[in-house]
């Protein structure tokens, strides 16, 4: 019995020595098959992370805006002051926007006051705007009466004419030519109590 205790003891030594041998050598493949692995992932990203680095550089806060008109040319309209005669033209005369008008049987119309725009940015420096509300004008017997023609001249024309004329473009229709419509506005030259003395046709583009 004694033998076999050894015997026994001697076989479980060699097993022991065997395990403990294999083991330092598969921990050892582990560690040095997960070590490439580790070595490609930081190998990897490394190149992806070089482009972003190297990449355009932020643009400036104004980001190419350009400052004034002329350096795009996108810009339209005047960008300075309006020519020294514009407010000039306007010093002195009365114009009005049509609104209404009767001829039939007594001759009136209803017109609203303008105010004279001048400034920069203004096509042809300047333009006559409507303001208010329409009041109320009649002729006077010796009233003037003028039309322009289809090549902008102001012709004289009598007041049935006028008034014909005027109703037509009111109405956004065509007056017989060789009259137009040119947005009914009308200088005029009236008395204290909006009597017409004469009237004008203006051009509005």
């Amino acid at each position: 019995m004694r033998l076999n205790r050894f015997a026994v003891a001697a076989v479980l030594a060699a097993s022991a020595l065997a395990l403990t041998a294999c083991d330092p050598e598969g921990s050892s493949s582990d560690a040095s098959g997960s070590a490439p692995a580790a070595t490609a992932s930081a190998g990897g990203s490394a190149p992806a992370a070089a482009p972003a680095a190297s990449g355009s550089p932020k643009p400036s806060a104004s980001g190419g805006k350009a400052t004034t008109g002329g350096a795009t040319g996108g810009t339209t309209g005047k960008t300075t002051a309006p020519a020294a005669d514009c407010t000039a033209n306007a010093a002195g005369r009365t114009v009005v926007e049509a609104t209404e008008n009767a001829y039939l049987t007594h001759v009136w119309m209803r017109a609203k006051s303008t105010e004279f725009v001048c400034g920069p940015d203004v096509p042809n420096d300047g333009y006559w705007e409507a303001k208010g509300d329409p009041q109320l004008y009649s002729f006077d017997n010796d009233v003037k009466t003028y039309l322009l023609d289809e090549n902008l001249k102001a012709k004289s024309v009598d007041l049935f004419v006028f008034m014909k004329a005027q109703e037509a473009c009111l109405k956004q229709a065509q007056p017989a030519a060789p009259y137009r419509c040119f947005g009914n506005q009308y200088e005029v030259k009236a008395d204290a109590q909006n009597k017409v003395l004469s009237i004008t046709q203006l051009y509005r583009p």
